[in-house]
């Protein structure tokens, strides 16, 4: 950062010379950050000349022009899933997506889905980062020539400030943050690498939920009444539910006639308008599930069927390990369920004024990003934070729960003591938004002040002209909506040493992202 400061300064020293004293100065602090982020390029990168873009002002180096024949994204509305890394012009990292990187740093954390981020480039609107999209969404000048970004391309950016709009602590939250926090106005390297895209999020994850239920159980959609043209065993198996139903029938308690049909290892509507939300009432922890399972699309990144990042998955011989740890722990505790003879004798929990759900939540590739389960909690994180409680659920009023709707459509139609797993699209978990990741950090605010202090002075008044969106402004008051700053500014008050401590602790969900619950209903 020294080499850019020093330039800044002798651009800045120029300028007050030339100007009368009588005349305030007319040259903007985008200007001098472009003269002297050229002056950086020409002394330290001079065969990048002439690779500027002149749309957003920076310089690309091309560093694997990708796979030729796959299609290009420029220009195109499309969902990308990229990996990226960001540094200052020092190499410090500010951010990354790489569990290895993360490692080396000392800032990976257990609760981090360290996979290639996936968000929408297009026309009218983008929630990709505001650097990379300009590189992804226009034609790059390369020399004499002229490139589309596609599949497998990497790509190292050197961008100004204006496009990656520091806002003082541009390091994002949820665990992908680097060493260092960006201070504002200062320039950005990133290095990108393009994975895939697709033009429709929704039916891309729609298939991956059906390819996982027909990889673990068979999918059963058809759940409307049988016609008196049915074959007769179906008859006549409809027949003994609804006997078993009315025998088990005590005074005016609701009771549950769903058929036995619903129990037989199949993943199973709960109300059947309800595209791509399952339920499988059969589910018990006795049988592990089959996570490296994805659709007839082809791979988008390398791994994306199957986690293998961070240091327990890592260092665990397979997912099905980490898998058949968590099951036992399950259960030890609450047992395997009620079985196929047991449903209808079973207490539904329609006669109930509320329901205790225990839970462990994950992506499709088996990682675990949230449980109130204090045994599932040891095995993943190593530690409990917070002692797990049961969650509450009103029967009486649905509508009322704050929960995700996936919860609200299949908790009722469940039974006391029961395991199930649900499986959903976003449209019934947290939607296009995701929600944002955080975790405990405490920063100290003499050594942030002393720093602080030396950017003020360095870069003359400018460090509060352009607060905006950082890189990474999605997590920090951005496209998720939350507010969530640690980052201290003391250049205007004490040197002496004080922390501020920020202690939540909660892994990202990206936008379209399918999800898989286990419970467990007291």
């Amino acid at each position: 950062m020294k080499n850019i400061v020093t330039l800044i300064s002798a651009i800045l020293t120029t300028l007050l010379l030339s100007t009368s004293c009588v005349e305030e100065p007319t040259t903007t602090f985008e200007e001098i950050e472009q003269r002297s982020l050229k002056a950086w390029i020409d002394k330290y990168h001079p065969e990048l000349s002439d690779n500027y873009q002149e749309v957003g002002g920076y310089y690309v180096d091309i560093l694997n022009k990708g796979v030729m024949d796959s299609l290009p994204i420029t220009g195109k509305d499309v969902w990308v899933w990229y990996d990226f890394t960001a540094r200052d012009l020092d190499g410090n990292i500010c951010e990354t997506r790489s569990y290895e990187l993360a490692t080396q740093l000392g800032t990976y954390t257990d609760y981090t889905h360290y996979v290639p981020a996936f968000r929408f480039s297009g026309k009218e609107a983008h929630t990709i980062h505001e650097g990379t999209y300009l590189a992804t969404f226009n034609k790059l000048k390369i020399g004499n020539d002229s490139m589309e970004v596609r599949y497998g391309t990497k790509m190292r950016l050197y961008l100004p400030s204006s496009v990656v709009s520091g806002n003082g602590s541009s390091t994002s939250d949820g665990g992908y943050e680097g060493q260092f926090a960006l201070d504002e106005n200062i320039p950005m390297i990133v290095d990108i690498t393009i994975y895939g895209h697709v033009n429709n999020p929704v039916a891309y994850e729609g298939e991956h939920v059906n390819t996982f239920a027909e990889a673990n159980g068979g999918l059963c959609t058809d759940h409307k009444v049988e016609t008196p043209e049915e074959d007769a065993e179906k008859s006549a198996m409809r027949r003994r539910v609804i006997a078993r139903a009315e025998e088990s029938t005590e005074g005016d308690s609701e009771v549950d006639t769903r058929p036995l049909e619903f129990f037989d290892g199949r993943w199973h509507q709960p109300i059947d308008t309800l595209a791509q939300l399952y339920v499988n009432y059969a589910y018990t922890p006795e049988k592990s599930m089959k996570f490296d399972v994805l659709g007839t699309d082809t791979l988008k990144y390398p791994g994306e069927n199957l986690y293998v990042g961070g240091s327990v998955y890592a260092n665990e011989a397979s997912m099905s390990d980490i898998d058949r740890r968590v099951n036992d722990a399950l259960i030890e505790r609450f047992g395997k369920g009620i079985t196929y003879d047991e449903v209808l004798t079973t207490d539904s929990l329609n006669a109930k004024a509320t329901a205790k759900v225990w839970y462990v939540g994950r992506f499709l590739d088996g990682y675990i990003f949230d449980t109130n389960i204090d045994e599932v909690k040891e095995i993943i994180y190593g530690k409990v934070e917070s002692k797990g409680e049961a969650l509450s659920f009103d029967m009486k009023k649905i509508e009322e729960n704050k929960y995700i709707l996936a919860w609200n459509y299949s908790v009722p139609t469940l039974r006391q003591g029961q395991w199930a797993a649900i499986l959903t699209v976003s449209t019934y978990g947290y939607g296009i938004a995701g929600v944002v990741g955080s975790h405990t950090s405490t920063t100290t605010g003499g050594n942030n002040a002393y720093y602080d202090y030396l950017n003020y002075m360095n870069y003359m008044n400018y460090m509060n002209n352009y607060y905006g969106y950082g890189y990474g402004g999605m997590y920090n008051n951005g496209y998720y909506g939350y507010g969530y700053n640690p980052y201290y500014y003391g250049y205007a008050g004490s040197m002496e040493d004080t922390s501020v401590t920020v202690t939540t602790t909660s892994s990202e969900i990206p936008a379209y992202t399918p999800l898989l619950f286990q419970v467990f209903v007291e």
